[in-house]
C-alpha cells in the first residue's frame, strides 16, 4: 500500500489485465486501468481526491465508482473488490463492484 503515490495511481496487471490502484486516505481502490476513449492509462492521470482525470482527454473518473462524478447513468469503468493486509493489497477480479448487470439483478431479486 505505502508503494501507491497519493496523486496518481498505480498500474499492476492482475491475470492480464491492466488494474489502476488508488489511495485515498486509510483506503485502496481498484479499477480498470483504460480510459473509455482510446484506452489511455488512468492511472497516469492526475488524481483530485477521489477522482482521477485522465491526462490525455482530461476525463474525470471517480476511482470508487468507475462512473464520471458528473454523470452516475453512464456505464462506468470496472472497479474491483480489494483487501489490504499489513501492506499488502489483494484485488479480486472476479468481485466487480459496479457490474451494472449484476447490480439491476441484485435490486430485482432482493439479494445483496
Amino acid at each position: 500500500m505505502s508503494e501507491i503515490p497519493s496523486d496518481r495511481g498505480l498500474r499492476v496487471v492482475v491475470d492480464g489485465i491492466g488494474v489502476g490502484l488508488y489511495r485515498i486516505g486509510d483506503e485502496v481502490h481498484a479499477m480498470e486501468d483504460a480510459c473509455p476513449h482510446q484506452g489511455f492509462p488512468l492511472h497516469d492521470g492526475h488524481l483530485e481526491g477521489c477522482v482521477i482525470i485522465c491526462r490525455a482527454h482530461g476525463w474525470p473518473f471517480d476511482v470508487r465508482t468507475g462512473f464520471d462524478p458528473d454523470d452516475a447513468d453512464g456505464f462506468p469503468i470496472p472497479t474491483f473488490a480489494v483487501e489490504v493486509e499489513a501492506d499488502e493489497v489483494r484485488i479480486d477480479l472476479s468481485r466487480q463492484l459496479n457490474d451494472p448487470r449484476r447490480l439491476r439483478k441484485e435490486r430485482h431479486t432482493g439479494q445483496a
